[in-house]
């Protein structure tokens, strides 16, 4: 697979990835004039958001660009182990080379609950329309 070929085919999932990054390094104080909600955990739940949205994309752009309807161990690695590793790695980075930023392995978790809720979504969508294509 060519450079030209994966930047046509994933543009969708390299502009995601490329938010999550510059949100993940951003200095605290980038974002202390944004509006917070009453809420208990609200960075979990953006990280959540951020590796769904990663995570859909990644699909529709594997499915667009493979153009078939087979999942296979690639769409695993590109749609599930992918996302995840790069959480993780996203937290390590965090950690030791972004201060005062800290690496929270709960992020984590919570990257991976995002990626694991559009799995069940994507399969289970799958399942409810192949069902009514056979009635």
């Amino acid at each position: 697979m060519s450079l030209i070929y994966t930047l046509f085919n994933y543009w969708k999932s390299i502009f995601v990835a490329l938010c999550i990054m510059i949100l993940s390094f951003a200095g605290a104080n980038n974002f202390s004039e944004i509006p917070t909600f009453q809420l208990t955990y609200p960075d979990k739940i953006v990280h959540f958001l951020m590796y769904a949205v990663l995570a859909l994309a990644l699909m529709i752009d594997y499915r667009r660009s493979t153009k078939t309807n087979r999942y296979s161990i690639h769409f695993v690695l590109c749609c599930f182990v992918l996302p995840v590793i790069f959480g993780g790695v996203i937290e390590i980075v965090q950690s030791a080379y972004f201060p005062p930023r800290t690496g929270d392995w709960f992020d984590w978790v919570a990257d991976i609950a995002g990626i694991l809720a559009v799995w069940i979504g994507w399969f289970g969508r799958a399942r409810i329309v192949s069902r009514k294509e056979i009635n």
